[in-house]
């Protein structure tokens, strides 16, 4: 007997509908030893990833309603977690990937997203991320630590170790980080409040707030984003240079430096830790400072062009 056509329809709408569609759930784990090496590739969605003490991965949670289908196993020097989606899809349909991923405390793991927000706690070894559009939070992560999106924030919190955090249209926010720290933005705001001793920024049109504690080593570079660093203390030597941008460096107590700072094309030197007055060159009509507190440990050169200098003390 040949189906009716009512029947054909009903089945094809069945097929078709949107509402049939049902992301999978999954639960699994494998053994993975302390320092090996993983591979996390999640296209768009939620990711957790958490450390803990266990010699195993596992992953729980929903795959993205494009899925076809999760790889979770060794390939060759890494264990990869993937959840494949097809070569070509709108960013906009259906729902992404809400996936919880735990692993080995100590590991080296790489992770990667085109459309991905990825939430990290508790590893200690190397990390690197490699987000196209997405936020990266990060907290208590130790070791190696590369924390780069495209387009999106970073939030780091009681980080320590080597630490690089850079993306190119976001804002980041460092707080109670520890070690080495360097800080990459373009088209974003820095906040951060850091007991990192070494501690490196290169901004382009945006802004810097540092809240630093005893620094070995400071370097700062700003184009069109004002620069303001309230410093505990310098022991060695700090380099803050800026274009179009405005320095405001503030010691806690009397800094033991000595000082050479250029006001450059367009640029004013205000000085509220002693009396040392700026001079103006001859020819460029530039301003100039030089003056030593202390024995002059500690080096600090500033330059700018179009913006103001102020140093004082707090």
């Amino acid at each position: 007997m040949k189906p009716s056509y009512l029947a054909i329809t009903l089945l094809t709408l069945a097929l078709t509908s949107p509402w049939t569609i049902a992301a999978e759930q999954v639960d699994k784990s494998a053994q993975l030893a302390p320092g090996s090496k993983l591979d996390i590739r999640i296209q768009r969605g939620e990711v957790k990833v958490q450390g803990w003490d266990k010699a195993e991965v596992a992953i729980k949670g929903t795959l993205d309603e494009l899925s076809q289908g999760l790889v979770f196993a060794q390939d060759g020097g890494s264990f990869v977690i993937e959840d494949k989606l097809p070569r070509s899809y709108s960013s906009h349909d259906e729902k992404g990937s809400e996936l919880q991923i735990y692993l080995p405390t100590k590991v080296i793991v790489k992770m990667k997203g085109i459309s991905a927000n990825y939430a990290l706690n508790g590893i200690n070894g190397e990390v690197t991320t490699g987000i196209i559009s997405g936020d990266v939070d990060s907290d208590a992560l130790r070791g190696e630590l590369t924390i780069k999106t495209v387009s999106g924030n970073i939030n780091a919190r009681n980080n320590s170790g080597n630490i690089r955090l850079e993306t190119v249209s976001g804002d980041i926010h460092d707080e109670g980080s520890s070690g080495t720290v360097s800080y990459q933005l373009v088209s974003g705001d820095l906040t951060a409040d850091s007991q990192a001793t070494k501690v490196a920024a290169d901004l382009v049109s945006g802004s810097a707030e540092l809240q630093l504690q005893q620094v070995d080593s400071l370097s700062l570079r700003s184009v069109s984003g004002d620069l303001k660093v309230m410093l505990k203390s310098l022991d060695t030597k700090a380099q803050l240079d800026s274009v179009n941008s405005d320095i405001d460096l503030v010691f806690d107590v009397m800094p033991d430096a000595e000082f050479n700072i250029n006001g450059g094309p367009g640029g004013k030197i205000f000085n509220a830790l002693t009396d040392a007055k700026p001079v103006t060159t001859k020819y460029m009509r530039s301003e100039i400072l030089k003056f030593q507190t202390g024995s002059g440990k500690a080096d600090v050169n500033i330059t700018t062009i179009s913006g103001d200098i102020n140093i004082k003390k707090h």
